[in-house]
């Protein structure tokens, strides 16, 4: 089962830097003065010095229908940090599903042997090893899964985290798609598909096709999987 993991949307942490006070001074927009209002023209000047952060949780929790800007500020941040990124087993598929239709938009007799399907999976599988080795080391990724015994449930990754949980969805996405149950499988959906030919055939359909199902040789899984280990033990 795939892991979700969070980060930020474009890959990379960039920490929000929002300061609404200096936007307001930038864009001239100065507060009314009380004493300058009509309620205000009588009462007497009181001079009171608040702090920044006074001021902040003072506009945020005494005024009506005020903002807190420091709440909001860090919604911002926390957004930031927590947005869903693709994961491992979806770009396995997508790298896969986009090798067929390349091939077929080729218009070419080349077939998509079992070996280059390995070699896609592969080479697909080192570019993300690359991408998470090389985010970790320029300090620049960051990533989360769900944790439910953290305070804002979400886990801080490590690369090491990241390289297992890789490890982990390669091995289910290969196993599942070449491992023994889907052999067994497409030796049943193709059983069931000449059936349904050798009926139309016997009725006097043209164009009959017979399918085999797809080979796998023995320990394809084992030897994609083992290769796959090699290499992400190398960016440890």
């Amino acid at each position: 089962m795939a892991v979700h993991l969070y980060g930020n949307v474009n890959g990379t942490y960039q920490k929000p830097n929002i300061d609404l006070f200096e936007m307001t001074g930038k864009q001239n927009n100065r507060p009314v003065k009380f004493c300058d209002t009509e309620a205000g023209k009588n009462v007497p000047v009181i001079k009171v010095n608040i702090s920044e952060e006074g001021l902040r949780a003072l506009h945020g929790s005494k005024i009506k229908g005020s903002v807190d800007i420091q709440k909001q500020t860090e919604e911002l941040q926390y957004i930031s940090e927590h947005q869903p990124v693709e994961s491992f087993t979806n770009r396995l598929s997508r790298v896969m599903k986009n090798s067929y239709v390349q091939l077929s938009e080729s218009n070419s007799d080349e077939k998509l042997t079992i070996q280059k399907k390995a070699d896609i999976l592969l080479d697909e599988f080192r570019e993300i090893c690359d991408e998470i080795t090389s985010g970790y080391e320029e300090g620049n990724r960051v990533r989360f899964i769900e944790d439910s015994t953290t305070e804002d449930g979400y886990r801080k990754l490590s690369k090491e985290d990241e390289l297992s949980i890789l490890l982990s969805e390669f091995g289910d996405f290969v196993e599942g798609r070449f491992g023994k149950e889907h052999q067994e499988q497409s030796i049943k959906v193709a059983k069931a598909v000449n059936d349904i030919q050798k009926v139309k055939q016997e009725l006097g359909y043209g164009d009959i096709q017979y399918y085999e199902p797809e080979y796998i040789p023995d320990n394809f899984v084992e030897d994609l999987l083992k290769v796959a280990n090699q290499y992400a033990n190398q960016k440890l």
